[in-house]
């Protein structure tokens, strides 16, 4: 073994749950073309919601709260309490979803208040998931979530100061932009929209339910590298060892998490 380790001068490892944590963390929504930042790490539910700097109670912010509500709904995570601490039963961006809305302490309240009906599962070929819920006045909602380019492909209108509004070129440039952006931190992005289905619609289609969208916001989080996996590639960058990062992440987040590390010092390296 130490003969073995003596004539190595690569090392490879995967990226997500080896040299990151495994748990993912809402960072920054972009909402009313504007930046949210979230404060916490992890899955316990602690953390707060600022605007430039500003604290919010995302409660008295409506277009927030159905951010968040889209986010605990289109969703078949959980989170659970443990003897020590929080843990995430189902997939780890989903539990990330949950935990931010748990922040605001509404998700046992809107999972109440909204039963899902329907479901539209997500695949790697469609990039989204649709779930269909009945509202308090006993009309049903369409909520999606999926890559910011699927949803926004679908959306007609934009969420704004809780009105839709048409959704033109312009604001499309501008939410990928952020989105760009948002994948240039590091961040995992996902796209959020809904819709009003018509009454009387008992069994909509997978089409009707995901066209005519109206786009709320972009949720970014990120599953942070571990500190001792940092310690770990300076320490193999000391002894002449080349690190080498394997994933199957974004471009940009990868290249983020690579450069955080210390594994990458120049672009293209």
């Amino acid at each position: 073994s130490v003969e073995t380790l003596g004539s190595t001068t690569v090392i490879c490892s995967d990226k997500t749950g080896t040299l990151t944590k495994g748990e993912m963390t809402v960072r920054k929504i972009y909402l009313n073309d504007d930046i949210i930042e979230v404060t916490g790490v992890g899955y316990e539910p602690k953390g707060e919601f600022y605007r430039n700097g500003v604290y919010l109670n995302p409660k008295d912010e409506a277009d927030l709260s159905l951010l968040l509500r889209i986010g605990v709904l289109c969703n078949n995570a959980r989170l659970e309490k443990t003897g020590d601490g929080w843990r995430i039963l189902g997939d780890p961006t989903e539990g990330a979803l949950i935990v931010a809305a748990a922040k605001m302490g509404i998700v046992e309240e809107v999972e109440k208040s909204h039963p899902r009906v329907d479901e539209v599962p997500f695949s790697s070929e469609r990039k989204r998931m649709t779930t269909i819920h009945l509202t308090p006045d006993g009309e049903k909602h369409a909520y999606v979530k999926g890559a910011p380019e699927v949803v926004l492909d679908r959306c007609t209108r934009f969420l704004q100061g809780g009105r839709a509004k048409k959704l033109s070129e312009v604001e499309k440039e501008k939410i990928l932009k952020a989105n760009v952006e948002m994948a240039r931190e590091a961040l995992r992005v996902l796209g959020m929209a809904y819709k009003d289905l018509p009454k009387g619609l008992d069994n909509p289609t997978e089409e009707s339910m995901e066209r005519d969208l109206v786009f709320v916001g972009l949720v970014g989080m990120i599953d942070p590298p571990r500190e001792e996996a940092i310690e770990a590639a300076r320490l193999c960058e000391k002894a002449g060892i080349k690190a080498v990062m394997i994933t199957g992440d974004h471009e940009m987040t990868a290249t983020a998490i690579a450069k955080e590390m210390g594994i990458l010092k120049e672009e293209g390296l």
